[in-house]
């Protein structure tokens, strides 16, 4: 949302994007900790859960963007954010957004050229059943945490053996599952209806799907001070993934939500 207010109020959604900030960081300002509340990234919730370990610098990061936000906390005046930051935020998401759909595009390429390989005589459909049965297998949720994990080890400078790294990945995704049903689904989608990722629908509608995966992240049956966690959301395509691992009772829309907030 930060990203969208770039293009000042002539910009798309800019006061839409504006006054859900305003919203956000009023609803989730912690007065006992006279700081905002923000979900840790993915990197974070894994060397924490994983690896039990934080970088230094994490409460002072955290405290730091805390700050940073605590300007659209007001209704009645603009917040005093610079243009560079807006810009930041923009350049930042768009990096984000191409490198996950490359990455998709390459997961893609890479499974299609190991089906050809076993099934070199086979039609186009057969090689397509089996390439979504096999992003849809239970070894290939496997291979996505443990890929996961390796990449934050690798961050952390943490070196393990092999079958313990597989242990572990294997926690993570019951312990967080739609950390690998999510980009399962997405790949899924993709091949199911044959969804080019560099068209101009896909870079408007499609590439954000990052932002949906490491909100998925966050939804488990994990509690925070014995709290259930809730998403509040009416994102069809993030339902039917929470609803296909029996977490639907960890999500709502903003009607819902409001009524067990008892907010008319």
């Amino acid at each position: 949302m930060v990203a969208n207010l770039v293009e000042g109020v002539k910009g798309f959604n800019y006061l839409d994007c504006l006054n859900s900030l305003q919203f956000l960081t009023q609803h989730c300002f912690d007065s006992n900790r006279n700081q905002i509340r923000i979900s840790p990234v993915p990197f974070f919730q894994i060397s924490s859960i994983i690896f039990e370990t934080l970088p230094t610098d994490f409460d002072k990061e955290t405290k730091k963007i805390s700050t940073l936000f605590e300007s659209f906390r007001s209704f009645n005046c603009k917040p005093n954010i610079s243009k560079e930051f807006y810009e930041f935020a923009k350049s930042t998401l768009n990096k984000h957004e191409q490198n996950f759909s490359q990455s998709l595009t390459g997961l893609i390429e890479a499974s299609k050229y190991r089906i050809e390989k076993i099934h070199p005589d086979k039609d186009s459909k057969f090689k397509t059943k089996k390439l979504i049965e096999y992003f849809e297998s239970e070894s290939y949720s496997q291979h996505l945490s443990l890929r996961l994990l390796k990449l934050v080890a690798k961050q952390l400078n943490i070196t393990l053996a092999e079958q313990e790294l597989q242990n572990r990945a294997y926690f993570l995704r019951n312990k967080l599952p739609l950390s690998t049903a999510f980009p399962q689904w997405i790949l899924c989608k993709v091949i199911k209806d044959n969804i080019d990722m560099n068209s101009k629908k896909s870079k408007a509608k499609r590439w954000n799907w990052v932002w949906d995966y490491q909100i998925s992240f966050m939804i488990s049956q994990n509690y925070i001070d014995k709290k259930k966690i809730i998403i509040v959301t009416s994102d069809k395509e993030i339902v039917e993934v929470i609803n296909s691992k029996g977490l639907q009772d960890n999500v709502m829309n903003v009607h819902e939500y409001l009524n067990f907030l008892n907010i008319p």
